[in-house]
Order: C-alpha cells, then structure tokens, then sequence
C-alpha cells in the first residue's frame, strides 16, 4: 500500500494490519485524528509524516500507519498547515540550529520511536516554541513511555 499525503492533510492513525509490530505510540495514537504538518524525505527517514493533533501533541508515523480522513467539524485545522514554506518542511531551523551543525533527524533515525521523540523535543526546547517547558514535558512524555516499555519487557 503505498499512499502519499500533503501538508495539511486529516489523517488518522490505523489499528496495526500485520507489517509490524505494534508500537507503543501507535497503540496511544490509534483512532487519533491529526493533520499533516510536516513531511520529512522519504530516503532514511521511517516516519516521515509528523501529524499534529489537537492540543498540540505532534508525532512521525509511516504511511502505513495512516489513512486519509475528513477534517473534523469541531477541530480547527492546524494554523497555517497548507502555507508551510518548504524549507520548513524537510529541515525546519528549530532542528537545524544546533551549533555542531546536525541536524537533529540524523540522530534521532538510529533510535526507537520513544526516545527519538524524547531527543527530537530537548533538541528544539525553546526553539520552536517561547516557552521552553511544553517542549520539555513532551519530552518527559516519551521518557516515561520508554520506561514503562522497558519495564513491561522483563
């Protein structure tokens, strides 16, 4: 199954068919509604669709993951999602401004989805948004998922 979606797509994330898995940020994300608001390259990038939801969470998922939706009637779409400047899309500033000169997507690659996630939101606390804390408990977040799957595992 092979399905693109653009920048400002309404997607929901699917109930897992059988091609993996299941991942835990799946299983917190199943049935969600969210819009597209980023699109990473498809070349090293396993999630390349970054969905925003209502209440600002945002996680990657694979095409795979997602299927096409209507937008919702008592969900405002994301600001401006359909007016995203392209550099922002692939290489947003607020991943590319760290002084050694990586980009955060090249760490955060080798990892599993919860600490990728936990890295993805220090590397831009207070880049993205004023208010460094809403980058930092979103961090938080996946730790505590990652925890709670370690200690589920033994």
């Amino acid at each position: 199954m092979k399905t693109h979606y653009q920048i400002g797509d309404w997607v929901q994330v699917r109930e897992p068919d059988g091609y993996e898995p299941v991942a835990v940020s799946n299983a917190i994300f199943r049935g969600r509604r969210g819009q597209v608001t980023a699109i990473y390259p498809a070349h090293g990038y396993p999630y390349p669709y970054e969905i925003t939801f209502g209440g600002g969470d945002q996680l990657a998922f694979s095409a795979k993951e997602l299927t096409k939706a209507e937008a919702p009637e008592d969900e405002p779409a994301v600001s401006a999602a359909s007016e995203v400047a392209q550099s922002e899309v692939g290489s947003p500033s607020h991943y590319t401004s760290h002084p050694s000169g990586i980009e955060c997507i090249e760490i955060t690659k080798h990892m599993n989805f919860p600490l990728g996630n936990a890295v993805k939101y220090l590397w831009r606390a207070g880049l993205k948004h004023p208010d460094a804390l809403i980058d930092l408990e979103k961090a938080k977040r996946y730790i505590e998922i990652e925890i709670q799957r370690i200690q589920e595992s033994k």
